[in-house]
């Protein structure tokens, strides 16, 4: 999976001018049909997508077989039907001290979605904030935030926010979990147990 722009006709023109790159190898991508038909659950619509794909030519090439990756807009994560916005929602809520229940009643979600949610991100609270927080160096070298230690779960989303302000700063105006998407390549509560590709 590869997160790219919610804008389709520039993630069309980038595929097409080879300005995506494989994330296994660096190679160009190309253009490889697309992938089912989905909804994806925003804060305030369900929106039906069908993901483009890509191939890397030259993956295909030294393993022999068609190498492809999905094109997954920013405002996703991995394997969730409900955008990263949505999910961020639910987590800094449950940061702030509400209840799961609470919170799935305010985002119209069942409990246990919004539980599993909060499991996930509990099961890796450590490596987000770490992630994060290394990011937050590499994007303002100037900032140096120690994190209260209140609890990883808390550190973990505060980190996410503090990179959220440190990118605004550097670059503009971009929602906060939208940017986690992208610096996690869609596994920000991702139970794959794969690690984040370090900042570079």
């Amino acid at each position: 999976m590869v997160i790219v722009s919610t804008d389709e006709a520039v993630v069309e023109a980038d595929l097409l001018g080879g300005r995506l790159s494989c994330p296994d190898c660096g190679g160009a991508l190309g253009p490889w049909g697309s992938s089912t038909w989905r909804d994806v659950r925003l804060l305030d619509r369900t929106e039906r997508r069908r993901p483009r794909r890509s191939t890397c030519r030259a993956c295909s090439t030294s393993s022999g077989k068609k190498k492809t990756h999905v094109l997954a807009p920013e405002d996703t994560l991995l394997r969730r039907r409900d955008g990263v916005e949505v999910i961020g929602a639910a987590l800094t809520a449950k940061a702030r001290g509400e209840s799961t229940r609470d919170i799935a009643d305010d985002l119209g979600r069942p409990v246990s979605t919004v539980g599993g949610w909060v499991r996930s991100l509990g099961a890796m609270a450590g490596a987000v904030r770490d992630h994060f927080t290394r990011w937050a160096h590499v994007l303002g070298p100037c900032h140096d935030r120690p994190w209260s230690g209140g609890s990883a779960f808390c550190d973990a989303v505060e980190a996410v926010g503090m990179v959220g302000i440190v990118a605004v700063r550097r670059f503009g105006p971009r929602p906060a979990w939208l940017l986690a998407s992208v610096l996690t390549g869609g596994r920000l509560i991702s139970n794959t147990g794969a690690s984040f590709a370090p900042p570079g």
